[in-house]
């Protein structure tokens, strides 16, 4: 059985939890690497240094690999599914690239079940270059909702998520990408929780408005002021799936799942909107 940290649901295996935390756009989730996070900033800071979001050469150390790169190491190298021994990397690596039992991705040191997961690794956004620049700030990214994402976390000039969502309603979208239900006008409300020692019921710190439980008031601090408890904001003009960020809508968008738009057409879409909502997040 798998859990989910954010909803306490269990799951009968890895995959399905994998399946329900895409479809969750305010669970903290990295589609690339599968991984879930606890908080936004967790998954943000993941996205700015993790290694496999980033450029590197094929020469970096994998799991299949001798332990130690040193000269002076005399280890062979070891494929770990297999439990064989090799005489020398470029062996290993021979193997990893012809043998049926592997799927393997030289650039990640990644082993993947079947080839049509391979193929969908290697047209995701971990294999992109970083193309996209931050327009508040020098940090670049490989899709741009991972630019959506770092604003909303809070880490990018301290403006909140709110900010994010107010200044890309403004900017009138066409086909409308705003749930209806909004009301236009009025100044951005920022709100902040903080959550005292009175949440502690007994035996752990408990969410007033879900009732899910933590082990420590940071942790329920961070999940009250998460995107968990916010409203829908966002739809897909084609679907109509609804999401309560626009980087959840457009991590929809990037991954063609429903067919709105190629990925291509999302770039150059995003580069076209950067000017327009950097001048309305500043207002």
């Amino acid at each position: 059985m798998a859990q989910c940290n954010q909803c306490d649901r269990l799951f009968r295996s890895t995959e399905a939890l994998f399946a329900h935390c895409r479809d969750k756009d305010d669970h903290p989730f990295c589609e690339d690497c599968d991984r879930l996070f606890s908080t936004f900033t967790g998954l943000d800071q993941h996205m700015q240094n993790a290694v496999v979001h980033h450029d590197r050469s094929d020469s970096e150390s994998d799991e299949y690999a001798s332990e130690s790169d040193d000269d002076d190491d005399d280890d062979e190298p070891f494929c770990v599914g297999c439990n064989r021994w090799f005489v020398d990397l470029a062996s290993l690596y021979q193997h990893l690239a012809a043998s049926a039992k592997h799927n393997w991705c030289f650039a990640c040191s990644r082993d993947f079940a079947t080839p049509t997961s391979l193929d969908q690794h290697s047209s995701s956004p971990v294999h992109r270059g970083l193309d996209f620049e931050c327009p508040l700030c020098s940090k670049r990214f490989k899709t741009p909702s991972s630019i959506a994402l770092h604003i909303e976390s809070g880490t990018c000039h301290n403006i909140s998520r709110a900010q994010v969502t107010a200044a890309v309603h403004a900017l009138k979208i066409v086909p409308t990408i705003s749930v209806s239900r909004r009301i236009e006008g009025g100044t951005i409300r920022v709100v902040s929780y903080y959550v005292t020692e009175r949440a502690f019921n007994g035996t752990a710190y408990e969410c007033y408005l879900c009732h899910r439980t933590f082990r420590t008031l940071g942790a329920l601090n961070s999940h009250i002021n998460s995107p968990t408890h916010d409203a829908d904001e966002f739809k897909c003009p084609k679907c109509k799936r609804k999401y309560k960020l626009v980087s959840g809508l457009m991590q929809h968008i990037e991954s063609e799942a429903c067919g709105i738009a190629r990925f291509q057409v999302v770039e150059d879409f995003t580069k076209n909107l950067v000017d327009q909502f950097l001048k309305r997040l500043k207002l």
